[in-house]
């Protein structure tokens, strides 16, 4: 395995070369992971981010069961805390506490998160320009040149992990039907006594938006807030997020920000000539729970086999990555929609359901975050 720890500073001192097998446009957990994969497997990638690193990213924080197993290293150094249960309400008033011996999930800062992975890329071969903006790209049958704002570099293949509408999808024409959900949260401050409330829980509060959800993750010494739904209701949000931190009772305000959360329909191309979308960038995200970095880190993973191999032919052919995505990952995305539909419905029902048969509360925990633990 090659090894090229590169210092991430500023301009060309961070691209010592101008053409890669691969150029990767977004440092998240999608372009992070594929940067890891192809680089142990040989291949020259070039990753590119606007941001400098570490860089705070908008998320709940969330890393279920089922993405952690997919990374074959460990995060225990990052992970904040780990949630054992979860307090759910229903419009903020009637609730009940689920717990299990198993962990629910584990919560990070993205930041720490994401540059954590950036590491492990680089450790693989990756080298890595951040605070660099991709601005264009020009595909031609035999390469891709991308535009930054330190000047042209070539590659055999792009990779879009650059999230919602990110560029590499509108150069290239693609996820122009994709859905679309929206989020917004604050990372807040609250006394330490009122942080204790929240060791090992998150909170859930669902039936105020009708497909959508609040929620409070606690991090080491603060609290992600945060509200979801699909974007014809983005009216509701921020009234709804206000009533949400009302219930904290002093709080205070570090960050705010919003994101698109995309969903992909079966279909809909993520892949043509020499370039391919991951994660967001391919609109994949669980309707229902709006993960994200399980598909961010799975499509990472289904694609690098399918550029290795690929670049040993003449002709570039992505189509298998699109298809793997179709057969491995499509089938969670569409029972997700399904069960987002039934869930809007009628959300109290399905509330009471949970509330009174623990049953339905692990069967729920298993379906959506994954297996046993990975980290106890």
């Amino acid at each position: 395995m090659r090894v090229a720890i590169i210092a991430m500073t500023s301009g060309l001192e961070r691209c010592p070369m101008n053409f890669y097998d691969v150029i990767v446009i977004g440092a998240g957990p999608a372009g992070a992971t594929l940067g890891y994969e192809l680089g142990c497997r040989g291949l020259t990638v070039l990753i590119i981010e606007k941001e400098k690193l570490p860089r705070y990213k908008p998320c709940a924080g969330g890393i279920t069961r089922r993405a952690a197993s997919l990374l074959n290293f460990n995060i225990s150094s990052i992970i904040e805390g780990t949630a054992y249960g979860a307090r759910i309400t229903y419009q903020l008033s009637d609730e009940c506490t689920k717990r299990q011996k198993e962990p629910l999930l584990y919560t990070v800062m993205r930041s720490k998160f994401d540059h954590f992975l950036v590491q492990k890329a680089q450790e693989a071969g990756a080298i890595v320009s951040d605070g660099v903006r991709a601005n264009h790209i020009q595909i031609t049958d035999s390469a891709v040149e991308v535009m930054t704002s330190v000047g042209p570099f070539t590659a055999k293949i792009v990779a879009g992990a650059d999230g919602a509408k990110g560029m590499v999808a509108k150069n290239v024409g693609l996820t122009a039907d994709v859905e679309y959900g929206l989020a917004i949260e604050q990372e807040v401050y609250v006394a330490a006594n009122k942080l204790t409330d929240w060791d090992s829980l998150v909170w859930l509060d669902i039936g105020h938006i009708p497909g959508g959800y609040g929620w409070v993750f606690p991090k080491n010494d603060h609290l992600s807030v945060g509200v979801g739904g699909p974007i014809h209701y983005s009216k509701r949000l921020k009234p709804y997020l206000e009533r949400l931190l009302h219930t904290l009772g002093d709080y205070q305000v570090a960050s705010s920000t919003g994101h698109l959360m995309p969903v992909r329909k079966r279909g809909m191309a993520i892949q043509r000539g020499n370039a391919l979308l991951l994660g967001d960038a391919a609109g994949l995200v669980h309707p229902l729970t709006g993960e994200g970095i399980y598909y961010a880190i799975r499509s990472a993973q289904l694609a690098a086999p399918v550029i290795a191999s690929t670049l040993q032919n003449t002709t570039i052919d992505l189509r298998d990555y699109e298809q793997a995505v179709d057969a491995q990952l499509m089938p969670s995305i569409e029972s997700g929609r399904v069960l987002s539909d039934l869930f809007t419905r009628s959300p109290r029902f399905y509330f009471n359901l949970m509330k009174g048969d623990d049953r339905i509360w692990s069967y729920a925990c298993d379906a959506l975050l994954g297996g046993g633990p990975i980290y106890a």
